[in-house]
């Protein structure tokens, strides 16, 4: 595989500046901030001190559509959008292999959600220690160890979103393909697999079909790996079906094999 780091970062600064103006991510970054910070300040408000990893994991919790809607709304349309206007022809035309294209859209992408992200996390923290008292080393690598699982799952959605982009003739069917199949669908495996064990007469515990089919989401494993911050959201357990361990690990193989996929197509599509 051709892959030069300079011609990826060439591409990668290409996209994260042309998205830095976007509209989409003031609106959607904004929305977020919002949302973040003002339940982190609403949760400080009610909880005692001593509490700093549950009122982030419940700030985290509140503004989980936002991990799926950002880096959806921002890579739907990265190739096709390309393809409509016929500007691969002159994008390919200079010293770059359509390998080099789809890495360095991905790292544009996902530099982006990472400079919106982790800034607005971390004045969440920030305000939390203050409010709360200062949390331990612990406490804090736990909170930033969850925001790293968020970012994979964020980019597993990138990648996811790549896909239907590279396969779909416009934007509007690669948004569609994103939402409806990307996410609802998949989230949608489960209960409709546990339903069927249920309606079959099985009552005891997960089937393994289940568990698989709740693995194929990354919004279900990033869920699952809330429990690294707390046991309970809202006043809910989070004991999901796999561990924080097997998510992690479930969320690896989706990134690998759907950017693996857009990888293998992208350089089959004719342009």
């Amino acid at each position: 595989m051709d892959l030069s780091l300079s011609a990826v970062a060439t591409m990668a600064r290409k996209e994260f500046y042309t998205y830095l103006k976007t509209k989409r991510l003031i609106i959607m970054g904004g929305l977020y901030m919002a949302g973040f910070l003002g339940a982190t300040i609403i949760m400080c408000y009610y909880k005692t001190p001593d509490v700093f990893r549950e009122v982030i994991a419940n700030a985290h919790s509140l503004s989980n559509i936002f991990y799926i809607l950002l880096p959806i709304a921002l890579s739907y349309d990265l190739i096709v959008r390309e393809k409509s206007r016929k500007s691969f022809l002159l994008l390919l035309s200079k010293p770059i292999t359509r390998t080099e294209v789809v890495v360095g859209k991905f790292v544009g992408i996902f530099s982006v959600i990472c400079a919106v992200t982790v800034p607005i996390a971390t004045i969440g923290h920030l305000i939390a220690a203050v409010t709360l008292g200062n949390p331990g080393v612990a406490d804090l690598g736990r909170a930033y160890a969850f925001l790293g699982i968020i970012l994979l799952g964020a980019a597993c959605y990138v990648s996811l979103s790549l896909l239907f982009s590279t396969t779909s003739s416009t934007s509007g069917t690669a948004l569609i393909s994103s939402l409806i199949v990307g996410w609802f669908g998949l989230n949608m495996l489960y209960p409709v697999v546990n339903l069927a064990y249920a309606l079959a007469g099985h009552s005891n515990g997960t089937p393994i079909a289940a568990k698989a089919v709740y693995l194929l989401s990354p919004s279900n494993n990033v869920n699952a790996a809330m429990e690294i911050l707390s046991k309970e959201i809202m006043g809910f357990s989070t004991l999901g079906p796999v561990s924080p361990a097997q998510s992690i690990v479930a969320l690896v193989i989706f990134l690998g094999a759907t950017l693996t996929s857009v990888l293998w197509l992208f350089r089959k599509k004719d342009l």
